[in-house]
């Protein structure tokens, strides 16, 4: 997989900052400003030269580019540390399930056999279907 890229780019003022950062949002890019005078964003593909275009229109210059590993996008993306598990979804319940004599295990196991569900007994009269050459 392809490594994304965050850019901190520096600005004159926070004006010229504010003014860029709107532009990238226009564009689809997520900037975050900081510290006032900064702007941080992170690349998807191949945004490069856009995102650098945009940033010397409004007098800001390159400071920091660092690639970011697949796992933190993943993170960052779904937020895993955030997503409760509740307590009636673990399954400690079904060990004592598997430790239970045979029996009924599923609530299938008292449904009649398969066959009784079929309404087709298979006889038609006439021909079958099968190919014969």
């Amino acid at each position: 997989m392809q490594n994304d890229t965050a850019l901190l780019f520096q600005f004159a003022d926070p004006r010229t900052a504010s003014m860029a950062s709107g532009t990238f949002e226009e564009l689809g890019y997520d900037p975050v400003i900081q510290q006032g005078n900064e702007v941080h964003i992170h690349l998807r593909s191949d945004d490069l030269t856009s995102a650098l275009e945009i940033a010397q229109s409004h007098g800001g210059q390159l400071a920091v580019e660092s690639s970011i590993p697949d796992i933190q996008l993943t993170n960052e993306a779904y937020r895993m540390e955030n997503i409760a598990i509740p307590a009636h979804v673990v399954n400690e319940d079904w060990i004592s399930q598997e430790e239970t004599e045979p029996g009924l295990q599923n609530r299938d196991d008292d449904a009649p056999a398969a066959d009784e569900f079929f309404p087709d007994d298979g006889s038609y009269g006439y021909f079958s279907g099968d190919v014969h050459s």
